[in-house]
């Protein structure tokens, strides 16, 4: 194992020891390596983007904790994306030209992560984007990084479950018109067929939208059978409990975002009605449940109990994002060495090391890039989860 799979593996599993946040410090030595991290701290996604923060934030300073790589320590420096793409794409901006900062993340949405993609291919950035659709795999250039997930790799568990848990084989899409809404409607269009699941319609909301009725109402005259909720903010988790109240009874399936505990601790009552919602959610979340054999638990468990002593909640989907995207990070920059003091060819460096990346497991997946692929997920690692009684349940695994 080469010094960043230690690191990888020593931060999700190093005993926490209380150190200062990392900030964004305005000096201009290179005595750290600077990570601009963009989530949102205020605005619709905040109940995403800081959890995101959270996780990336107790990586980093594991990382520290551990005497940095190649001796130096990495230094986070938050910007607020403030729910806006115009605000996401400004702070990138800030982040390059006057932090200087090695690499810039996004953490918070699809609809926000993509704005970036542009600006790091025209400032030579390596960039990481926190983006939930594969549509743009092939559109991140030279410099743009997508460690995360893609529809078409994770779409088959909920409809397998649909159809060989519940015996059912019609859905309705309700779908948020974003991004992140466009890339499902275009998989879910793709894959539901190869499962053997008809999609009798498709219904269309906005990310802000606080009635779903009309939309809803369209559903239950379609017939169909179950519904697939694909959101990335609190409109889908709102439409679950508008549905129940207009009686609609039929399974509920939607994505990582609606599992939020944001969410669910606001619509909880709602996602226990029968049938249980089920979502799509991250290995972490559910470590305790997961085979004693399963190659991931003890990693999950490990990061589980370090955050757990920090923030004194245990982690979810958006921290596992964040701390993901800090660990590949992490990663590259230890194979990368990059020389400080030229800026510019030190961003090319670490850019090309992320090129470099092999057989790398995270909570979402196991990765392996090239000059050609820039995704580069080859295991994914989603399970499906309901709530029970206040409590998350295990529902499906990829490898059930």
């Amino acid at each position: 194992m080469n010094a960043a799979r230690r690191i990888g593996a020593l931060v999700l599993v190093a005993a926490l020891l209380a150190v200062p946040s990392l900030g964004c410090a305005q000096d201009q030595t290179y005595d750290t390596y600077r990570i601009g991290v963009i989530a949102s701290q205020t605005g619709p996604y905040s109940a995403l983007g800081l959890p995101a923060i959270d996780g990336a934030r107790l990586v980093a300073d594991q990382i520290n904790k551990a005497g940095g790589i190649n001796g130096m320590p990495l230094e986070l420096m938050f910007y607020d994306d403030k729910g806006s793409t115009t605000e996401t794409a400004l702070a990138a901006q800030k982040a390059i030209e006057v932090d200087k900062v090695l690499v810039v993340a996004t953490m918070s949405a699809t609809a926000l992560s993509h704005s970036m993609i542009e600006v790091v291919n025209d400032n030579e950035m390596p960039g990481l984007i926190m983006s939930g659709t594969g549509l743009v795999n092939d559109r991140l250039g030279a410099w743009a990084f997508k460690p995360i997930a893609s529809e078409s790799t994770y779409i088959p568990l909920p409809l397998r479950y649909l159809r060989d848990d519940l015996g059912l084989n019609t859905c309705a899409g309700l779908i948020e018109n974003s991004g992140y809404g466009e890339g499902g409607e275009h998989f879910l269009r793709q894959v539901a067929p190869a499962e053997g699941i008809e999609v009798v319609t498709y219904q269309h909301f906005d990310p802000g939208a606080t009635d779903m009725t009309p939309q809803l109402a369209n559903i239950r005259a379609s017939g169909a059978e179950s519904i697939f909720i694909w959101g990335s903010g609190p409109a889908g988790a709102l439409a679950v409990k508008q549905a129940r109240e207009m009686g609609i009874m039929v399974p509920i399936m939607t994505t990582p975002a609606q599992g939020s505990p944001a969410y669910v601790e606001a619509f909880g009552e709602y996602y226990e009605m029968e049938p249980s919602v089920v979502w799509l959610d991250s290995k972490l979340t559910m470590w305790e449940q997961l085979p004693v054999d399963d190659p991931d638990r003890e990693m999950c468990r490990e990061f589980t109990e370090s955050f757990s002593e920090r923030y004194g909640r245990p982690p979810a989907m958006w921290e596992a994002i964040g701390a993901q995207i800090i660990v590949f990070i992490a990663d590259g920059i230890e194979r990368a060495n990059p020389d400080l003091s030229d800026i510019i060819g030190a961003r090319a460096q670490v850019r090309d090391a992320f090129e470099g990346t092999t057989d790398l497991s995270l909570f979402m997946g196991t990765y392996t890039l090239s000059a050609d692929d820039h995704y580069g997920r080859v295991v994914p690692k989603e399970v499906l989860v309901m709530l029970r009684d206040g409590e998350r349940i295990l529902v499906k695994t990829m490898e059930d």
